[in-house]
């Protein structure tokens, strides 16, 4: 027992010999499916993504043997799932749609004719199996039909079920124009209008081509929102760089906006997501969690049906 008198530093010399090496063995935590899946009532084919999930504390698990030509990888350097079966249903026509494998890449070839010198590289596309997508092969997306997923992977099963929420048209899309400040360009903001259903939850999210560092997406509820929206600012997603403005400039050449239609289930999840960009550490901030998705089975992700209006300004 250490009385009143016991010097500082022999208690620093108890607290340190009492000190035990603990092994938190995040490498052996087993992988979880990661889906990424999304249904319209655009043109198909639509896009399924498997991947494993891992540790953000330990160093990516991924290697890519030597004999295997795709040397570039995704860039959120996740761990492919290529060898599981997938089905998605449209429950309201009974058609149920295999998904297949999108193509590995392919390879390029090229010809020096100056120097009479041949060289060649692998091009593995953004949606290549390899970084673990499938597509669908005959299924169309119809707003007001639900749809069920069904992933068969290394001796387990997993199921989501999606409602796809009919949208409101568009009535018409303006650009504000806006003086930038010293020293800053000038920009335009794009306004929305249209007629908001009534006595009805609806959600929405948007979509708009932005910077490398802005996550160009956006939630909304119409819990505030007037029978008639007279101008609806879009461009307010969440992103990293939280500063930086997604506004197109005066004098873009390309620009679009997309509205989608989401669930209940759809809001919440992307309403995590964003509020995940707005946690900074501090003591009064929420813990990072895993956002609430609908795909069951311990599986990760999210099986989004949306209703889409796309509005494309070209200026060339």
């Amino acid at each position: 027992m250490l009385c009143k008198s016991t010097p500082i530093f022999t208690l620093i010399l108890v607290a340190i010999s009492c000190q035990e090496e603990y092994d938190l063995q995040l490498g052996s935590i087993k992988p979880r499916l990661v889906v990424e899946a999304n249904i319209t009532n655009q043109k198909g084919p639509y896009l399924v993504r498997l991947t494993k999930s891992r540790s953000q504390l330990t160093n990516n698990p991924y290697k890519i043997p030597d004999s295997d030509t795709a040397w570039n990888t995704a860039k959120d350097f996740a761990e492919s799932i290529q060898d599981a079966e997938i089905y998605i249903e449209d429950n309201t026509n009974a058609i149920v749609d295999t998904l297949v494998k999108c193509p590995k890449g392919h390879w390029v070839y090229y010809h020096d004719t100056i120097s009479n010198y041949d060289w060649s590289y692998f091009s593995v596309a953004d949606t290549s199996i390899l970084l673990g997508y499938y597509k669908t092969t005959k299924l169309k997306g119809i707003a007001g039909h639900t749809y069920t997923l069904t992933i068969k992977w290394q001796g387990s099963e997993y199921h989501a079920v999606s409602y796809m929420p009919p949208l409101p048209g568009l009535d018409s899309v303006k650009f504000n124009f806006t003086k930038g400040d010293i020293g800053k360009d000038d920009y335009n903001i794009p306004l929305l209008y249209f007629k908001e259903p009534q006595n009805e939850r609806n959600y929405y999210l948007f979509i708009t081509p932005g910077k490398s560092s802005v996550w160009p997406y956006s939630v909304l509820s119409d819990e505030f929102l007037k029978p008639y929206v007279n101008g609806l600012d879009v461009c307010k997603g969440i992103s990293p760089d939280y500063w930086m403005t997604d506004y197109p400039g005066t004098n873009m050449s390309y620009y679009f906006i997309e509205m989608h239609s989401l669930t209940k289930e759809g809001y919440n999840y992307y309403k995590a997501l964003l509020q995940q960009f707005r946690t900074d550490g501090g003591a009064y901030a929420p813990t990072p969690a895993t956002p609430p998705g609908n795909i069951d089975n311990g599986a990760l992700g999210f099986f989004k049906t949306s209703a889409v209006n796309r509005v494309e300004f070209k200026n060339y």
